[in-house]
């Protein structure tokens, strides 16, 4: 019986998490393999003791059927989940492309939108999905991915998809235990409701070293996230995408219900000297704005002042 191949490539928050789940439900099935695709401490620890998910009180602990950094040693893969940040992708795209026939289906879980379209590109002759998470995880140490409250989603689709590949895809998750949502037309509206909180939130935390209490009580710095909202909302509608009517008022209030204290990802990135997302969280705004005719000042003026600093 030939397996079905699965590959989780990036095991940080989102990949531990969703990989860590599918391991644990599908690694020891005679009909499926789980495949890591991983490096570093965090490779060798999960080797050794396998990959920790912590849960508040409650943990588990997968492993899958291969840990590797060798994707060329793979063969072909059935479905690939990307974990990683956006400006790895391509890098590992790359590398797993001999493994990626017209049958694998490919399910990016990024920060941006900037990484679908790539994957839609790259490889045309193959399913590539829509998707996103909502989930707070990160790696705690080595071999341990920690995942903060019980409240996560993982979005999924892509219009016209095969029946077959969308029960096989719904089988899986809801198997392993994943809570899950498919939409067909509306997917991409509902990625671009994701993106709409963590493009602006990014940028605006990034350019201005603010948390997210410093934005809530500061009338400027809220009217400025909300200015943001309204750009990325007019962009989505130039391209075709009806976000929802209220949706710079949820966004303000998700931060208003925060931890004070709370940063952005890309913002501690920045603040770090590490490698951003900027490209994919603030200039895929200001690059789409200009080839679709629509008029972002602001996301202009953040954008500049972030490749300045």
């Amino acid at each position: 019986m030939e397996k079905y191949r699965i590959a989780v490539v990036g095991i940080g928050g989102v990949g531990g998490y969703y990989g860590g789940k599918l391991a644990q439900r599908f690694a020891a099935d005679e009909s499926h393999e789980v495949i890591f695709i991983a490096r570093g401490e965090h490779k060798a620890a999960m080797l050794e003791h396998g990959l920790k998910i912590e849960m508040g009180n409650e943990s588990f602990t997968a492993h899958p059927n291969t840990i590797t950094d060798r994707s060329e040693q793979l063969g072909p893969l059935d479905l690939v989940l990307f974990c990683v940040k956006s400006y790895s992708l391509e890098q590992v795209a790359e590398q797993l492309a001999a493994n990626i026939a017209p049958s694998t289906v490919l399910l990016p879980l990024l920060n941006g939108i900037d990484g679908m379209d790539y994957l839609h590109e790259r490889f045309s002759g193959t399913t590539t999905l829509w998707g996103c998470v909502y989930i707070i995880s990160s790696i705690k140490a080595a071999g341990i991915v920690q995942v903060q409250g019980k409240y996560n989603r993982l979005i999924w689709g892509k219009p016209e998809l095969s029946e077959t590949t969308r029960q096989k895809l719904d089988w899986l998750f809801t198997e392993a235990g994943i809570n899950h949502e498919f939409y067909a037309k509306e997917v991409a509206e509902k990625v671009w409701e994701k993106f709409s909180f963590i493009s602006p939130v990014g940028s605006l935390t990034s350019f201005t070293h603010k948390s997210m209490g410093d934005i809530t009580n500061d009338p400027k710095l809220k009217a400025q996230l909300a200015q943001l909202i309204e750009e990325l909302a007019s962009l989505a509608k130039a391209k075709g995408l009806e976000l929802p009517a209220d949706i710079v008022q949820r966004n303000l209030a998700i931060v208003d219900k925060l931890p004070p204290t709370a940063t952005s990802s890309m913002q501690r990135d920045v603040v770090a000297g590490k490698q951003s997302e900027v490209e994919t969280l603030t200039g895929y705004i200001v690059r789409e704005a200009a080839t679709f005719s629509v008029d972002v000042p602001l996301y202009q003026e953040i954008y500049k002042g972030l490749k300045q600093q």
